[in-house]
């Protein structure tokens, strides 16, 4: 009974927290009709990475957005908890973290889907576009790892290379391997996309590389890029999670996008170790808690707790508003989260998630206090990457000398007859090794679902559920395409 107790005083003070945050004052949590009086430009249904996303262009390019969560706090299947939210949802019935072991629960931030960001091109500018970014404390992720499997077979680890002194130093490339990245860095440091002169290969007898045309398999094939070195470019800093194959039909210039973001992300920021930033205090809370602020400046609001009847459609099948206790609230478009819409989607797959408590850093992740590690799937057997990203104090993710280690994949095994835990570690078992000791594991199991049509037609929008990557790229990307087909203008990121 103390423990519900606790858990409703919780409860009501993030829901508080959450609509003071919003604009609106204690009486209006109360009043919450008086917020459906209004007419919005959009109805948002969640507060999930990208629903949130949406939610803050819309409303920093002029429109009026209610957002509504039937939670009691942010970030719906990417929300962030503290350690006794984790064991409530994860952990044993009546299980509770041992306090004087693990540290203090409210000293957590735990992220269900951990995604860093790209401090440079589409992903940053996504964030500052949407209003969100000036409202967010980042900080600078301390490692981009790729994982291998050495000559002798042992697992390694490595830092995905960045410059000519990263190539000169690494361990991972023989000495003709190095000389052959060397080159090509130098020349990519040079390289323009829109500058012709720059896409010539020599001094003496000059080779001029068409990039637009000539496929990013011909272009590493031309620089003699070997698998070793393949991994690195196109897994490590391209952040190609499809088969290699698909490079034959990918084009060269695509791909060195993707090479000089990565590169250019290091100089986004003074002092930046990787290429990677992430919110203080966790993504899945923090994002759409400063979204709510973007919306109060531009005249929405954001409301948690608030359960939802059913989506309103109009004579020709649009969608207009919503429904919520009895009581309707119109616009003209809504948008929502899977959950929301059961109806509206599809299981694609399903994605395992491994967390993780340390007592130390990830084993051969040089002692990072925070990293993302790339597990292509030609290193640990899989056809599919799998993810890591560890986070601790710096982060205000973990008290001091904890780790949180999120690791996640798609799950390419059976399933029926199986806990969660037993198919991470079936999924999951090239990174096991890099955990241990833990001092405490949950594992969980998510269908990636995505829409059945596009909502063009309808007016009712609904994004894809997160994918198992730990980076932003994904997200990102759905959002862009989102926008577009909501408001039928392109954002035209860079990047």
């Amino acid at each position: 009974i103390a423990r519900v107790a606790r858990r409703s005083k919780m409860q009501l003070r993030l829901s508080l927290v959450g609509v003071l945050a919003a604009g609106a004052s204690a009486s209006d949590v109360a009043n919450w009709r008086s917020a459906f009086e209004t007419r919005y430009d959009a109805v948002i249904l969640g507060t999930g990475l990208k629903e949130s996303l949406l939610a803050g262009l819309l409303a920093n390019g002029g429109k009026k957005v209610l957002q509504l969560e039937q939670h009691e706090q942010y970030g719906g299947a990417a929300a962030s908890m503290d350690l006794s939210q984790l064991f409530e949802r994860l952990g044993a019935p009546d299980e509770q973290p041992n306090e004087k072991k693990l540290g203090a629960s409210d000293s957590y931030r735990i992220d269900l889907a951990p995604k860093v960001v790209m401090a440079h091109g589409a992903e940053l500018q996504l964030l500052v576009r949407s209003g969100a970014w000036k409202h967010m404390d980042w900080k600078r992720v301390q490692r981009s790892l790729i994982y291998r499997k050495a000559p002798d077979g042992k697992p390694d680890v490595h830092r995905v290379l960045a410059t000519v002194e990263d190539v000169l130093k690494t361990r991972m490339l023989t000495t003709m391997q190095k000389s052959a990245m060397v080159r090509l860095f130098t020349w990519l440091e040079q390289y323009e996309e829109d500058s012709p002169k720059t896409h010539s290969v020599g001094v003496m007898s000059k080779t001029k590389l068409d990039v637009r045309r000539m496929s990013a398999a011909a272009f590493l094939k031309f620089w003699e890029v070997t698998p070793e070195m393949l991994h690195v470019l196109v897994r490590g800093m391209a952040l190609h999670d499809g088969p290699m194959k698909a490079l034959k039909k990918m084009p060269a210039a695509a791909l060195l996008r993707r090479l000089k973001r990565y590169k250019n992300a290091y100089k986004t920021f003074p002092h930046m170790t990787s290429p990677y930033v992430y919110p203080s205090q966790g993504l899945g809370s923090e994002l759409p808690k400063a979204v709510a602020e973007v919306l109060a400046e531009a005249g929405g609001q954001t409301l948690l707790g608030r359960p939802i009847d059913r989506v309103l459609f109009d004579e020709s099948g649009k969608a207009c508003g919503v429904v919520s206790e009895g009581v309707e609230v119109r616009a003209d478009c809504v948008i929502a989260d899977a959950s929301y819409v059961p109806d509206k989607v599809a299981p694609s797959y399903q994605v395992v998630r491994l967390y993780a408590l340390l007592a130390h850093p990830p084993h051969k992740c040089k002692d990072a206090k925070s990293c993302q590690l790339i597990l292509p799937a030609e290193a640990c057997g899989r056809k599919s990457d799998a993810y890591l990203f560890a986070g601790s104090q710096p982060l205000r993710l973990a008290p001091s000398e904890r780790w949180i280690v999120t690791v996640s994949a798609r799950v390419e095994g059976e399933t029926d007859g199986l806990s969660a835990m037993a198919i991470a570690k079936r999924e999951l078992a090239a990174v096991l090794p890099l955990l241990k000791p833990a001092a405490k594991m949950f594992a969980e199991l998510s269908d990636v679902c995505e829409p059945s049509e596009s909502g063009e037609e309808s007016r009712l929008f609904v994004p894809a559920t997160c994918d198992a990557s730990s980076n932003f790229g994904s997200a990102a990307a759905d959002v862009e395409q989102l926008f577009e087909r909501i408001t039928g203008e392109a954002l035209e990121l860079d990047g």
